[in-house]
């Protein structure tokens, strides 16, 4: 599979409340979740344009514990909302990780990218089945998520947990 668009650069430690912050609970719904995307980042280009309230961007590079601070679920949600499809990270904090592959919104990749916020705007390629990303000159390639790439490759845990219950699979392939 392969994504393309244009890629968000962000840096590191940028946390749950940054992406999706707690001032506007209760949340609306989706389209509340997709204007206020990154809302709190400290950029020179925001992240979701406030005309349409989505965003242009498809690929974020951060740099390390991309979604650290607190288990707020909503942080992915929001930025699947506002149009992200992948992030690539030098690396994730634990929970927000989980939660991309759980709720299967986004492709979290661990990678050391060397990319900083000067390459928004960029246009971006993701070969998922190949594993490449290609952006700024440069062709990253990332590893596959392990035992967790049969739950990102249904769409999340909900569906993952449905199909091994109707094929009577009751134990975990490892």
């Amino acid at each position: 599979m392969m994504l393309s668009g244009l890629a968000y650069g962000v840096g590191d430690f940028v946390d749950t409340d940054v992406m999706s912050p707690g001032r506007f609970e209760p949340y609306e719904g989706p389209e509340q979740l997709a204007r206020i995307a990154l809302i709190d980042y400290p950029a020179a280009t925001p992240f979701v344009d406030p005309a349409t309230g989505r965003s242009p961007y498809t690929v974020i590079f951060a740099g390390t514990e991309f979604g650290c601070g607190s288990s707020r679920e909503t942080a992915p949600q929001a930025l699947h909302h506002a149009g992200a499809r992948v992030v690539v990270a030098k690396s994730f904090g634990n929970i927000f990780f989980r939660n991309c592959v759980n709720m299967g919104l986004l492709f979290p990749v661990v990678a050391d990218h060397g990319l900083d916020e000067s390459v928004t705007g960029r246009p971006v390629t993701v070969d998922l089945t190949h594993r490449v990303v290609t952006c700024a000159g440069r062709r990253i390639e990332f590893a596959d998520l392990g035992p967790l790439q049969g739950i990102v490759d249904v769409g999340g845990l909900t569906p993952y947990t449905l199909a091994r219950v109707r094929s009577g699979q009751k134990r975990c392939d490892r």
